[in-house]
């Protein structure tokens, strides 16, 4: 008897009521986005000491075209923060160090885009499935004051959308805080390789003077 009355998926999506199309359009949303940062972030190789260090020879040698062949085929952003400190390897350290800060910033935007949206999929879908609740709970009630409690069955749809709802929420908000958490992470990586990267072309370019 409970075979023949178990419902398909999409039968146990429409029991959600209106609600349920918010939350799945996070869901997918929210899916796509955190494939598409992942596959980014997946390519990016950290610049490893030894590049920084040739780069850095090459140009207290003069040769500067050796320093830019570095870092060909590099695909990280530090590579690109490293090229304006080749462009500009004749300023001084603090022009140096504005025009390398000043290119880290221009980067950011970038490293974090996307991981917002995650962030408000993780936080709105459980909200949006409370809300389906307190309408389910609503329909629920108000069937209670026409048919009374005698029969449950004109109460299961109401009932039926205020888990539903509930549940899909909390099956969008907990993958989507996962990824946002690991996400999150990664680009913490990513921004901290840059800086040291960057302080140590800095350093190797134009040391601190010694008092």
């Amino acid at each position: 008897a409970l075979v023949e009355v178990e419902d398909t998926f999409f039968e146990h999506i429409q029991k959600g009521g209106i609600w349920i199309y918010p939350i799945l359009f996070l869901a997918v949303i929210s899916f796509l986005v955190a494939i598409v940062k992942l596959l980014s972030m997946i390519k990016l190789r950290e610049i490893a000491p030894a590049t920084i260090t040739s780069v850095v020879g090459h140009l207290k040698a003069g040769e500067q075209a050796k320093a830019s062949g570095d870092l060909e085929g590099i695909n990280h952003p530090t590579a690109e923060i490293l090229q304006v400190g080749i462009d500009h390897a004749d300023l001084p350290r603090a022009a140096l160090e504005e025009k390398l800060y000043e290119r880290h910033l221009s980067l950011l935007p970038g490293l974090q885009r996307g991981l917002p949206f995650i962030a408000i999929a993780a936080a709105t879908a459980p909200l949006l499935g409370l809300l389906g609740t307190v309408t389910g709970m609503i329909h629920t009630f108000q069937k209670i004051t026409v048919f009374g409690t005698g029969d449950a069955k004109p109460l299961a749809s109401g009932i039926s959308e205020a888990l539903v709802t509930t549940e899909f929420g909390l099956i969008v908000a907990i993958p989507s805080l996962i990824a946002h958490a690991l996400l999150s992470r990664r680009a913490a990586g990513v921004r901290s390789n840059m800086e040291m990267s960057s302080l140590a072309f800095l350093n190797g370019i134009r040391p601190v003077e010694s008092n």
